[in-house]
């Protein structure tokens, strides 16, 4: 899976999902961290089932295509206790 083949469907998985809760409601910030770990989680299974390992390179960039995507769409209104509690809820989901 090529890295920018990998951040167009982490973004594409993010902007359906987020669409999806907002249909259901008001987005709170916690429907928004739930959305990120699960899409997070998904896509780590995906590398690790396809590597049998997880390099500190590649959760750095599934992460970082995630908190890139977040900052641009909710204008850098996350901080950081927020991206860690994505990266934590993640792994807890691995």
């Amino acid at each position: 899976m090529s890295a920018l083949n990998i951040e167009k469907l982490i973004h594409d998985d993010l902007d359906y999902l987020l669409t999806k809760k907002s249909e259901q409601g008001e987005l709170t910030l916690h429907k928004v961290i739930e959305v990120a770990a699960y899409v997070a989680a998904k896509y780590l299974r995906i590398i690790y089932t396809k590597n049998k390992e997880i390099k500190p390179e590649e959760l750095n960039g599934v992460f970082g295509i995630i908190s890139n995507f977040y900052s641009e769409i909710f204008n850098n209104e996350l901080q950081d206790n927020e991206y860690q509690k994505i990266s934590s809820t993640a792994l807890d989901l691995l």
